[in-house]
C-alpha cells in the first residue's frame, strides 16, 4: 500500500499484551515497515504524545489505534489529550472494541474517532481502516526476486 517515501507512524495504546503482540506479529509477517509504538496505559501514552521520559525521541504519530478499556483511566483521556492539542488535532484515530455491540454502543457517543476495528485487529481490518484514511499509507517490505 502506499507509494510515498515518508513512513506513517502508528501508535497502539492497548493495555492487553497478549492482543498487542498478535497485531505486531500480523505486522511483521505482511513485512510492515512502518514505525509502531505501544504504550499499555494513559500515562505513557500521553507521555508518548508529549514527548516525555522515556518517549523523547518520539514523534508525532500518523495513525492512533486507541483502546478505551484502559487500567486507571480511560482511554478517552487520550483521546481528549489528542484532540485538545493543535498538534495533535487532525491525527487519526481508530477505536478498538472487543465486539460489534461495543462498537454500536462507542458510535452512539459520537466520539471524534474516524473508524473502529474489533479486537483482535488482524492485518486485513486495519489495511482496510487505513484505506479509508485518504492521508496516510503503509510500507511494505518485498523481498527482492
Amino acid at each position: 500500500m502506499g507509494g510515498g517515501t515518508e513512513s506513517v507512524e502508528l501508535l497502539i495504546v492497548q493495555d492487553d499484551p497478549a492482543e498487542t503482540l498478535l497485531m505486531q506479529e500480523e505486522f511483521g509477517e505482511h513485512h510492515l515497515v512502518n514505525r509502531v509504538c505501544v504504550a499499555h496505559d494513559v500515562r505513557r501514552a500521553l507521555a508518548y504524545l508529549d514527548g516525555s521520559p522515556p518517549f523523547t525521541d518520539a514523534g508525532r504519530p500518523d495513525l492512533v489505534l486507541l483502546d478505551l478499556n484502559l487500567p486507571g483511566r480511560d482511554g478517552r483521556a487520550v483521546l481528549r489529550h489528542l484532540r485538545s492539542r493543535p498538534e495533535t488535532a487532525g491525527v487519526p484515530v481508530v477505536l478498538l472494541t472487543h465486539s460489534p455491540a461495543a462498537e454500536r454502543i462507542l458510535r452512539a457517543e459520537r466520539l471524534p474517532v474516524q473508524g473502529y476495528a474489533i479486537k483482535p485487529v488482524d492485518f486485513a481490518c486495519l489495511t482496510t481502516v487505513v484505506r479509508s484514511l485518504d492521508t496516510l499509507g503503509f510500507q511494505v517490505w518485498r523481498a527482492a526476486s
